[in-house]
């Protein structure tokens, strides 16, 4: 199922953005991010941190500080794209994860397979269940080097959403720009 997204992406949205061109230096397109906004519960999130790396905008990092233990969560992962030759987003793919299974290696989806590998190596321990109250940090996140090469050129928003079965802990949105490298530079 995972492959007929991206296939749909492919075959259904040909005048959405341009092929990336893989060039010798390069074989993928950039990752530029343009906002990264989180809107904690402040129920249950002390204090929090979602940034953009300023040095090239492709890595983003966050910090959550739960004030209470969690047994069991989940995410919502929603994709928009725009749909020319109107400015107006779509959705195309809308996912509710259990981030509990994460730990387990049992993602399941392409999509979820890129972020996964994007928190590297300590995904297993960001992402077990329980959680005690504390403090979460995700840093130096990298979407971007495990992207499919033949993704169009195109901007994007996505939405994440973190919660539990009975509240909502955190709401992020960002918005992104998947681009050639070598056209920006010519």
């Amino acid at each position: 199922m995972d492959t007929y997204y991206w296939l749909f992406l492919i075959i259904f949205l040909p005048d959405h953005g341009h092929t990336a061109k893989i060039s010798p230096s390069n074989k993928r397109l950039s990752l530029l991010w343009k906002s990264f906004n989180c809107a904690p519960n402040p129920d249950h999130v002390a204090r929090h941190k979602c940034f953009i790396l300023d040095n090239d905008k492709s890595i983003v990092s966050s910090e959550f500080d739960y004030l209470h233990g969690i047994s069991q969560l989940n995410a919502t992962f929603k994709l928009f794209l725009p749909r020319p030759p109107f400015k107006e987003y779509h959705k195309m793919i809308d996912l509710n994860v259990d981030v509990c299974q994460f730990s387990k290696g049992l993602y399941g989806h392409k999509f979820i397979s890129v972020i996964v590998k994007a928190l590297g190596s300590k995904a297993s321990l960001q992402l077990k269940c329980p959680r005690p109250k504390g403090l979460y940090s995700y840093t130096n996140i990298s979407v971007a080097e495990h992207l499919p090469a033949f993704l169009p050129e195109t901007d994007f928003k996505l939405e994440v959403n973190f919660l539990t079965p009975v509240v909502y802990l955190v709401n992020a949105s960002l918005h992104g720009e998947l681009y050639d490298p070598a056209k920006k530079r010519g």
